[in-house]
Formats: structure tokens, C-alpha cells, sequence
């Protein structure tokens, strides 16, 4: 019986390599020529807006402000970094309702070493805030017209030197985005 699924796996493995072979060469005849008339397509142009601490950023309709930065001094146990929370209002001047979640809105570049949600805005690092201050991270659904105001935890490379907090208010369009960059004199002391 084995033999039989396994002379199985190879006849289907076969037909689709030989499939995939026919396909390419019935494209090898035709080339994209792109002229004046006929010009190369473009990528999506990326808007990234500049915000800085304290002040209102705003990118399609969304505004953000980092009202703070805050150093609990925590340090993180499995990674070794720290800490930092940031304290943020975030308003919807748009038609529709929009979210502003720590695992999907917000990411950390740490002096010129871009992080994910998923490296920065950790789960651990969330539990921290949720410790220090009682709250939970920001994970709200922001109706038009409305506004929101809360913390997203990261952790953060210590003995850091600027580090800059990214809001891409649209999860379908990864190329919008607010960026406030901090130098480390600007973060304070959190306080319960």
C-alpha cells in the first residue's frame, strides 16, 4: 500500500512539474515593451507622514498624536529590552469606522532597525502595561468622527538613541502611514 501512495505522490508530482513547463513556454513569446503610449506600471506611491511628539499628524483622514513616551523601567525577560510605553490619541475624520490595534496599526524602528508589530508590540510587553497601569493596549474599533485615546507597549533596544513609532491607519493600504520619531531625552519616567 505504501508503495502505491508513494508511486501516487510521484505520478502527481510529475504531471503538475510538467504542466508548470508547458505554461512557461507558451509565454516565452510574448514581452511587456513599454513606450510613451504604453508606460511600465507604477507602484503604489508610499505617504508617510511626519508627525513629532506632542503635535497632531494626520494621513487620509487619520490623526495621530504621541502624547508621551513613557519608561517604566521594565526591563523584559526573555529578550532583555525594555520597556516603553506610548501614550496616544488617534482620531478618525473618515466615513467609516477603522481600528487602532497594537497588532496590526502600530511598528517600531529603533535607531534606523525597523521591528514589526509582532517583534515590538508584544504580548509580554502589553502584559507590562496592563501591570503598571491597569489598561489593557490599545485594541479599538474607532467609529467616524470619533476619537480614541490609550497606550501601545513596545520593547525596545536599550541604550537606544531615536526611535520612531509607525501608524498605518489602514490595514488595507500597508503604504500610508504616520511616523513620529523620539530621541531618547524626550522619554520620561512613568508614573502610577
Amino acid at each position: 500500500m505504501k508503495i502505491y501512495k508513494k508511486l501516487l505522490c510521484l505520478v502527481l508530482s510529475g504531471a503538475m512539474l510538467l504542466a508548470a513547463g508547458c505554461s512557461n513556454d507558451a509565454n516565452k513569446g510574448s514581452v511587456n515593451v513599454y513606450d510613451e503610449n504604453n508606460p511600465a506600471p507604477t507602484e503604489a506611491p508610499v505617504q508617510e507622514i511626519q508627525g513629532e511628539l506632542g503635535q497632531s499628524a494626520e494621513v487620509g483622514g487619520m490623526t495621530l498624536t504621541v502624547l508621551s513616551v513613557e519608561d517604566p523601567n521594565i526591563t523584559m525577560e526573555k529578550t532583555g529590552k525594555q520597556a516603553l510605553f506610548f501614550h496616544v490619541t488617534i482620531d478618525n475624520k473618515t466615513d467609516g469606522t477603522v481600528t487602532a490595534n497594537y497588532l496590526n496599526n502600530f511598528s517600531l524602528t529603533v535607531d534606523g532597525t525597523y521591528y514589526s508589530s509582532d517583534v515590538c508590540c508584544t504580548i509580554p510587553v502589553m502584559k507590562e502595561l496592563y501591570d503598571f497601569y491597569g489598561t489593557d493596549a490599545m485594541t479599538e474599533e474607532i467609529p467616524a468622527g470619533e476619537s480614541r485615546t490609550g497606550y501601545i507597549a513596545c520593547e525596545a533596544d536599550k541604550g537606544f538613541e531615536s526611535l520612531s513609532l509607525h501608524y498605518t491607519p489602514k490595514t488595507t493600504d500597508r503604504e500610508s502611514k504616520i511616523t513620529v520619531t523620539v530621541d531618547k531625552s524626550a522619554v520620561v519616567e512613568a508614573k502610577k
